[in-house]
């Protein structure tokens, strides 16, 4: 394995398309189709679902894409070390996180941490979470953001909760229920519903997408690959998407309907370990307090 076979696979990976991929690498696109197999046999999985249409990463492809950037990461920090002659160590503070909505949540809390650890770099990685999970078991990163599910067999790490987030109709202020106090999932058999795949999403979103897909005809359901795309949706006026409610402020520019008869769901911190590591005990502790 070599940095241009990563760089081509990261390339791809955020274009899907050869084409595009040789053209911001400055290479063929044959010298790039030569080292994504390459990467493929030697790795013996296949990265990219490909036709003669579309470009996807595989489940092996969403996996390994974090672990590209971070070898790829770490050879360019170790390179501008040894260029520099800076022996100076970096440390830093991993975190994970699965959504641009779980991202959000994270400036006030860093800003406290970094006034106390002004020197302490954080890494944040946004992939899926099963990715997160795999760097969280693998010590890449410290501490990851998610939902508890209690219906998981095994947990990714050792688990602490900072809010019990319910769920939340959001819908934009001209929807003929965004007057409503609250709902109940039989007031939501009609209409047109936004979903997010299942791997953007929670357990509990997911199960409730199901029930409520169930009473509708296809043309009544509008797929879209994350939240931000659904929310895109729901801002257009197409309908309505069920959504945790772990913002301490909502947008105001769309209405946040609660359910009733629908538990709230735990969402919180997962890490390994605490031990020997004060910074990542202050930072478990500034996300408490925000959301306190």
């Amino acid at each position: 394995m070599n940095t241009v076979q990563l760089e081509c696979f990261l390339a791809v990976s955020e274009t899907l398309n050869f084409a595009r991929a040789a053209e911001h690498l400055h290479i063929t696109q044959p010298a790039v189709t030569h080292q994504i197999n390459s990467l493929e046999s030697e790795l013996d999985v296949k990265l990219f679902k490909r036709t003669t249409r579309t470009v996807e990463l595989t489940e092996e492809g969403w996996s390994f894409f974090n672990d590209a950037k971070t070898i790829l990461n770490m050879t360019h920090m170790a390179k501008a070390r040894l260029s520099s002659h800076n022996t100076e160590e970096i440390r830093s503070i991993g975190i994970g996180c699965h959504s641009p909505m779980e991202l959000s949540l994270l400036p006030k809390p860093l800003n406290a941490f970094l006034k106390k650890y002004p020197d302490i770099h954080p890494e944040l990685k946004m992939v899926p979470f099963q990715a997160l999970q795999n760097l969280l078991q693998e010590e890449n990163i410290d501490v990851m953001m998610g939902f508890l599910d209690e219906n998981s067999k095994k947990l990714p790490g050792v688990y602490v909760e900072l809010t019990k987030a319910p769920l939340a109709c959001v819908m934009s202020p001209s929807h003929p229920l965004s007057s409503r106090e609250s709902l109940r999932l039989e007031d939501l058999k009609e209409g047109k519903l936004i979903i997010c795949s299942p791997r953007k999403t929670s357990a509990a979103v997911s199960r409730i997408q199901g029930q409520l897909i169930g009473c509708r005809t296809p043309s009544d359901v509008y797929f879209c690959d994350n939240i931000e795309c659904g929310i895109t949706l729901v801002q257009a006026g197409v309908g309505f998407i069920i959504l945790p409610a772990i913002l301490p402020e909502h947008s105001s520019a769309l209405s946040h309907v609660l359910l009733e008869g629908v538990q709230p769901e735990s969402f919180g911190l997962y890490y390994k370990t605490l031990q020997r590591n004060q910074p990542l005990k202050d930072f478990i502790q500034f996300m408490k307090e925000y959301f306190s």
